[in-house]
């Protein structure tokens, strides 16, 4: 008999202990809502008197083409940003792996008087077109991610005849500098003709200012190193990517080094990208430089000083002479610092975030967050990282008494779930979560709604 007493105490203990988990997941899922539910308060509608625009990144397979997820996407955000869908590597022809010599190619004549042979097209414009029907057809502006990137761009685009050989980590058949500017000036050149051509189609022709649907384009990225070095005097490029101890002679899948500094040696390839997109982009469709670390300004033994490299690198495109482009002079023009904000909890912390967003405003730029995710343990310290960073934040929007403004704010995904930094300890970074294939609200998202009030 006592036996059985104590078999039904414990049997009543684990009852009630799974019926009061039963009661807080339920109480949980009670407090998320599906985010396409009337209850729940648009995001970018709660911000419109604050940034010009609410973005969330995306990918188009399998996100931006499920026609549930798009009107998830409208009612949140009015702008969107591909994951991945416009990197070089995603938009060129020799991404399928297949060798180059048995690619269509064309003659194309640079601005630098070199005809260079050329693929005839490339392969993710199909993909491109796809995405800004989407984005017609839902009001949402697109921001376009990215066209300079040390990262995520095929080898073969450095290289003699499309084709790189080795030696260890490095290309031994690079370009010259002079055929790398043709072929970059071709690629920004094509990948404007195809939006511009898909929107002469669709009626956007002769609109007003403003009304494109690409509207904005992180023309270059990540090309500052962590480990800048604090002074730059005359040829000095220890700030560069590819120039310095931690990033020197790799590879950029191997220890982060830039094949564009390896043809170039210097700057030279950032200020032609934004020349050339000043070239060939509508004069309203903004012009940035993307980067992560953004908020980094320290010493120590492998230097720090990311903040004031990335500053030097705009003040050198926005001081840069003009150049012939397309039989036209052009000077290049930069309009925005993208700050990417991929942030943790505990650091930069939102007062070295904010000196940081600070300094840029205070140079002459506008400032896009462009990537914005936290690094969080639980649902609690998540809401409480985007509730603190967007009071600050709306500061410095649309009645910022600075006269360069936070315009964007971009978180980088839309549920945690496909987050890229869904893993470990981190688990609630984004807004959204998926319950049962639907995406639902989460602490954060009630936290960035409360923290416009």
């Amino acid at each position: 008999m006592k036996n059985t007493r104590k078999h039904i105490f414990i049997l009543f203990a684990i009852l009630s202990l799974i019926l009061s988990s039963s009661f807080a997941a339920t109480k949980k899922d009670n407090n998320s809502k599906n985010w396409l539910d009337k209850s729940v308060p648009s995001i970018k509608e709660t911000y419109e008197d604050i940034f010009d625009s609410f973005g969330i990144a995306c990918e188009y397979g399998p996100e931006l083409s499920d026609s549930s997820v798009q009107k998830g996407l409208a009612k949140h955000a009015n702008s969107i940003t591909m994951g991945n869908d416009f990197k070089p590597q995603f938009m060129t022809e020799w991404y399928s792996g297949k060798a180059p010599s048995s690619f269509s190619k064309v003659d194309f004549t640079a601005s630098n008087g070199l005809t260079i042979k050329v693929p005839a097209k490339l392969s993710g414009k199909e993909r491109l077109e796809k995405i800004l029907e989407v984005c017609s057809k839902n009001n949402l502006k697109l921001r376009g991610h990215v066209l300079t990137w040390h990262s995520q761009t095929s080898d073969d685009f450095f290289a003699e005849n499309y084709k790189a050989k080795y030696d260890g980590d490095m290309i031994t058949n690079l370009v010259s500098k002079e055929e790398m500017t043709a072929r970059h000036e071709w690629y920004i050149k094509t990948m404007m003709d195809y939006v511009a051509d898909w929107e002469e189609k669709n009626g956007y022709a002769g609109r007003k200012t403003g009304e494109h649907v690409l509207w904005a384009w992180d023309v270059v990225n990540e090309a500052c190193a962590d480990d800048a070095g604090k002074t730059y005097s005359g040829e000095n490029q220890n700030w560069l990517r590819g120039s310095t101890k931690d990033t020197k002679n790799k590879s950029p899948q191997n220890g982060g080094g830039s094949r564009w500094f390896q043809v170039y040696g210097d700057d030279e390839f950032i200020i032609n990208a934004f020349r050339f997109a000043t070239a060939y982009a509508p004069e309203d469709v903004v012009l940035c430089y993307n980067d992560y670390n953004e908020y980094m300004e320290w010493g120590g033994d492998h230097g720090a000083w990311k903040t004031s490299a990335i500053l030097k690198l705009m003040d050198n495109v926005r001081n840069a002479e003009a150049k012939v482009v397309n039989g036209k002079s052009v000077k290049p023009r930069i309009d925005v610092m993208g700050m990417q904000a991929h942030v943790g909890i505990s650091w930069p912390g939102v007062k070295g975030f904010e000196t940081a967003l600070q300094k840029y405003l205070t140079a002459g730029y506008d400032v896009h967050v462009t990537e914005l995710d936290f690094g969080a343990k639980n649902e609690d310290e998540a809401a409480k990282a985007y509730s603190e960073y967007f009071k600050m934040l709306k500061k410095y929007g649309k009645k910022s008494s600075y006269p360069k403004k936070v315009r964007n704010v971009t978180v980088w995904g839309i549920n945690n779930e496909n987050s890229w930094i869904y893993k470990g300890d981190t688990k609630n970074p984004l807004l959204f979560s998926k319950n049962n294939g639907k995406y639902v609200t989460t602490p954060s998202f009630d936290a960035v709604i409360e923290a416009v009030k």
